[in-house]
């Protein structure tokens, strides 16, 4: 009686994590498909979807199959343009995708049915179709009140560290409220903080100091290093990856697998093998759409060709002949005292101490695109080592491009980076208060991106 017994519990737990994990696939096949949907265009897309992931009753509760497609449609309408995805379950099992979007970010939500084959019941925008809420506005920042304004904007709360060069020259170079609020820390010019995906920038400076090297082209195709590409894959280029074009997803993590979409620890192997596995967003060439995998398959990349690790390679290559002495990936920080970096606020930590120093090594779920952390002087190191042609042969220099913009890098944990450049003129901002687009370090890095591009 012991022995069956025994084997009747045996046999009930192993179909119970059967059924948790054939969930667990559903719901991340739910995901993925989801956010490759907002990157296309089309009814035979929406079409498709539907077919594929809702359940006939809720398919049903639309009086007309065209109300449901109206409704997918209007859906991708208001996230087609989103530039980073955050995915949480909430006790009752509810699925939240937070898109991250240029005014603010939206929530989308599914559910799904309690058993085999987990379609999904209900799939709505949370708040419905109404836009999100517009940024913070603040008054325009010049040249000339340069100073006075930062000050005022930190009285009002702004928690960061900026650098500012006009015309070859730093006219600005100062840290506003606190990186440790409990200790009472100050930031300032030397303060370390995440800097977001900014490190896609120091992988384009990677791949293209290779090339200088002889020991690639951009023009080559991917399955040159990666024998095992898949073949929908096996075609797309090094450029195709630089430039947006390749159509891989954005990103590889899993829901309801890995505990953080960018703190859990994989390897190079796995981030890999997770990047072929997943479908195309398009075909290669034919379409552009973000992505950090693209970017994390290029870090993979450099190591391949250089024989060196990622961050090894970017420290020799790029960061020793620029000058810059702290900028690190997250395990590089271990040796650096706590009161030079600065803890996120205003948003979400992934443990008791939110420092990056904290957070466990860069894994591969976004090496070459995140993972690092930086000060706002060397940052402005690298971007004028890189325009000033002593990072970069002539060429490549000019393959780089990126002179006469503004690029802004955030996380959930509270970190903010941005940079713009002009000729001779530059800003570099990082927070360590950032909430979200739209918020207050977002509208001043806003601002002071206009002042050096000359829209204010």
């Amino acid at each position: 009686m012991v022995l069956t017994l025994f084997c009747i519990a045996v046999v009930f737990a192993a179909t119970a994590a059967y059924a948790a994990d054939a969930e667990d696939i559903a719901r991340h096949r739910h995901v993925q498909d989801i956010e490759a949907l907002m990157a296309t265009t089309g009814d035979d897309a929406l079409n498709k979807f539907a077919d594929e992931h809702l359940a006939p009753e809720y398919r049903a509760s639309f009086a007309q199959p065209k109300l449901l497609l109206d409704h997918l449609r209007e859906i991708r309408t208001v996230l087609n343009n989103f530039g980073g995805l955050l995915v949480d379950r909430d006790e009752q099992g509810v699925m939240h995708m937070k898109f991250l979007l240029p005014a603010g970010s939206r929530a989308l939500t599914f559910h799904m049915q309690a058993g085999v084959p987990y379609l999904i019941t209900a799939f709505d925008l949370e708040g419905g179709l109404a836009p999100p809420e517009p940024g913070m506005e603040i008054k325009p920042i010049t040249w000339e009140t340069l100073a006075a304004r930062m000050d005022e904007e930190a009285a009002g709360g702004f928690s960061g560290s900026v650098h500012v060069v006009r015309d070859g020259k730093v006219v600005l170079a100062k840290g506003y409220g606190l990186a440790d609020r409990d200790l009472l820390y100050h930031n300032n010019p030397n303060t370390i903080f995440a800097i977001g995906s900014t490190p896609i920038d120091f992988t384009r400076a990677a791949v293209l100091k290779l090339e200088e090297k002889g020991k690639l082209k951009t023009s080559d195709r991917i399955s040159k290093y990666f024998k095992d590409a898949p073949a929908d894959k096996k075609d797309i280029t090094i450029d195709e990856l630089m430039s947006g074009q390749s159509g891989l997803a954005n990103f590889h993590h899993r829901p309801g697998i890995d505990a953080n979409p960018d703190l859990t620890w994989i390897d190079r192997e796995t981030a890999v093998k997770r990047i072929f596995e997943r479908p195309l967003l398009f075909k290669p060439g034919e379409g552009t759409a973000h992505s950090h995998s693209a970017w994390v398959l290029l870090a993979a990349l450099v190591e391949k060709v250089s024989g060196q690790t990622y961050g090894d390679f970017v420290q020799q290559e790029l960061f020793k002949p620029a000058g810059m002495t702290s900028t690190f990936l997250h395990e590089g920080l271990r040796k650096t005292n706590d009161r030079q970096i600065a803890i996120g606020y205003e948003a979400e930590s992934p443990g008791k101490d939110n420092s990056p120093k904290y957070w466990g090594r860069t894994s591969w779920l976004v090496m070459g695109s995140g993972g690092m952390a930086s000060t706002v002087e060397d940052l402005a190191k690298f971007i004028t080592a890189v325009h000033s042609g002593k990072l970069l042969a002539a060429k490549q220099t000019k393959k780089y491009g990126g002179e006469g913009g503004l690029w802004i890098g955030g996380d959930d944990r509270g970190f903010l980076c941005m940079h713009a450049e002009r000729g001779k003129d530059m800003v570099v901002l990082m927070s360590n208060a950032h909430k979200g687009p739209g918020d207050l370090p977002s509208s001043v890095g806003q601002e002071l991106g206009k002042m050096v591009l000359g829209k204010n």
